[in-house]
């Protein structure tokens, strides 16, 4: 570090006590010439740069050939430079999510404005990568195996794969700046809770408690479970006993794109712990939201079918239990009518109708659970409340969840 000169006391005027400090300090450095072009950034550009330079410094020299030494070194120079270039303007182009090419640069972008991909595309990758993960671990003793990869990358992989995914994803990406993914009015409450892979349905209400309005959610899980049931019995494990495999791998994923808590896998599991940690992240600051479980509307109905012939009746019964089930994608599935939504006898006849076989259909029985509640056969329809969903499991071993009697006529014995 330079050093400054020592100042001396100067005295000047007649006042012999008036003076002044000065220091002499030293001239200025000359500043360096820079006839440089900064905006040079090819190899061309380089090249007949410090080839313009090497002929104004020997003038002399009125000759210069591919076979020179000097013209060799400048070439390489140049070739440098200009990956170099390259270099500083790849990394500059990942910053923005318009020029950023690399699948990392682009998640991390689409991260910040809160992109999330779509839960159809979730599941697929999430199923594809269980599967890989199976398939290795297939061989390999347990102290070996390994472990599933998170969802950041097999987004990335599958957006090297397909390019234009990656490219649709940063084209809607900034648009989802505008979405609402907080849970302000009754409406987001229901709204958000759907999205989650466990709920079926959502219903939402305010209730005034005397000093405040609370929020009361009724939701109903998938496959009817109940909000406080054990999902899990035994030893803690990776996936709740109560839950399919693929289920809880889309809980799995749904909590982790979206960095939301979840609840080990433990006798204590159950459907409301794994929503509170939702609801306590979109929840607004000082509103009380509460869970409440769904009111079921159970019925029970006798449907007689007439077959055609040449089926076989065991056959014909069999085909019709698999569309009446309250199995995932069945008429009965839990969820698949919704809050308010009366059950009509038109749908169920439609329905057997379309099984191959069937020639004619009709309910005998049509009614709501319980002796108290009349047959609706005659009026073809059974109403519920705004806030009820129907019901028919039709479990042999609980009877009182619903059930659904399927006669069979005519046809072949068998």
């Amino acid at each position: 570090m330079a050093e400054l000169p020592p100042p001396t006391l100067r005295f000047d005027g007649a006042c012999p006590d008036c003076g002044e400090r000065v220091a002499r300090l030293p001239l200025p450095i000359p500043g360096v010439e820079d006839d440089f072009d900064w905006r040079v950034r090819d190899y061309d550009s380089f090249r007949l740069f410090m080839m313009q330079e090497l002929a104004s410094r020997f003038p002399e020299r009125q000759r210069w050939t591919p076979a020179d030494t000097e013209v060799v070194i400048v070439e390489l120079l140049a070739a440098a430079l200009d990956r170099a270039s390259h270099a500083l303007d790849r990394v500059q182009g990942e910053r923005f999510i318009d020029s950023a090419r690399r699948p990392e640069s682009v998640r991390r972008l689409l991260g910040l404005i809160g992109w999330q991909v779509d839960p159809a595309t979730q599941t697929d990758l999430a199923e594809a990568e269980a599967a890989r993960v199976a398939a290795l671990n297939a061989d390999l003793d347990p102290e070996d195996q390994i472990a599933p990869r998170d969802m950041s990358l097999l987004i990335e992989e599958h957006w090297r794969r397909n390019p234009t995914r990656m490219e649709a994803a940063r084209r809607a990406g900034p648009r989802r700046v505008f979405e609402q993914n907080r849970m302000v009015t009754a409406e987001d409450h229901e709204v958000m809770l759907r999205s989650h892979p466990l709920v079926a349905l959502a219903k939402s209400r305010l209730v005034w408690t005397g000093s405040w309005q609370s929020l009361m959610v009724a939701a109903l899980l998938v496959g009817d479970l109940g909000l406080d049931d054990p999902l899990h019995e035994g030893a803690p494990a990776e996936v709740p006993s109560a839950l399919r495999p693929d289920l809880w791998a889309e809980v799995v994923l749904f909590h982790e794109v979206r960095g939301l808590p979840l609840p080990p896998v433990n006798a204590a599991l159950s459907g409301r712990r794994i929503l509170r940690g939702m609801i306590e992240q979109y929840r607004m600051i000082g509103s009380e939201v509460f869970l409440e479980t769904a009111r079921p509307a159970t019925v029970t109905l006798v449907l007689s079918v007439r077959a055609r012939p040449g089926y076989f009746r065991s056959e014909l019964r069999q085909a019709l239990a698999q569309v009446f089930t309250a199995d995932t994608g069945g008429f009965f599935e839990p969820g698949r009518l919704g809050f308010g939504a009366a059950l009509y006898a038109s749908d169920i006849i439609e329905a057997a109708m379309q099984v191959e076989g069937v020639a004619v259909a009709c309910l005998n029985l049509m009614k709501r659970a319980g002796r108290k509640h009349p047959d609706q056969t005659a009026e073809g329809v059974i109403p519920v409340a705004d806030d009820e969903f129907i019901r028919c499991m039709n479990d042999p071993t609980d009877p009182g969840r619903g059930t659904f009697r399927i006669d069979v006529n005519g046809g072949e014995a068998g």
